[in-house]
């Protein structure tokens, strides 16, 4: 007779992968914390779930920046106040951003800060300004058809639009290492 072994038990998520989403007005999170905010999404966001392939959890991120009063945008402009950055974010986006003087945030950022009852910082603050460079890029999103800006970037390319202006270290390195190039997909994107 032929044998099936057993289904392995998936292992819980652990409290440490769970995400606490900030809902306006609970807690110390204030209402109007991105009242008057242009803010433009890049990368994916999977700890939110909702949608797939590149807009995974941007509807609800979507959805999140504007129950706290910001306007989401598609493109980055003069007007745009903060970029906010998911996993494997486009290389494009954050390149203007950082030009423009946006502000950039991770998803994880912004929960604390919202949850801390703080409003979005004023744009070329020093607040601004230490978000911006709290936010760790490790590697860039390779587009839809592999089309993406960091597939043929250079290094230099690269390092700017992940860690901003180089910044010399104590012993005359750089800040941080060498972001990854994205990985190749198929012709889906997959």
């Amino acid at each position: 007779s032929l044998r099936i072994p057993p289904r392995k038990k998936k292992k819980k998520k652990t409290s440490d992968s769970l995400v606490v989403v900030p809902r306006p007005g609970v807690g110390l999170a204030n209402v109007s914390a991105y009242a008057g905010k242009t803010v433009v999404l890049t990368g994916v966001f999977p700890e939110l779930g909702g949608g797939a392939g590149l807009n995974l959890g941007k509807d609800r991120a979507r959805a999140l920046i504007e129950s706290f009063g910001g306007r989401v945008t598609s493109a980055v402009s003069g007007k745009t106040d903060v970029l906010l950055c998911g996993r494997e974010p486009g290389m494009s986006k954050v390149s203007q951003a950082r030009a423009r003087g946006a502000t950039l945030l991770s998803f994880d950022q912004l929960c604390l800060t919202l949850e801390s009852g703080a409003v979005a910082p004023a744009k070329g603050s020093a607040e601004a300004l230490a978000l911006t460079e709290g936010v760790n890029i490790t590697s860039f999103s390779s587009g839809y058809w592999g089309n993406g800006l960091a597939n043929s970037a250079s290094d230099a390319a690269l390092t700017y639009a992940a860690r901003g202006p180089e910044r010399v270290t104590a012993d005359g390195g750089t800040a941080g290492g060498k972001p990854k190039k994205p990985k190749k997909r198929g012709l889906l994107g997959w």
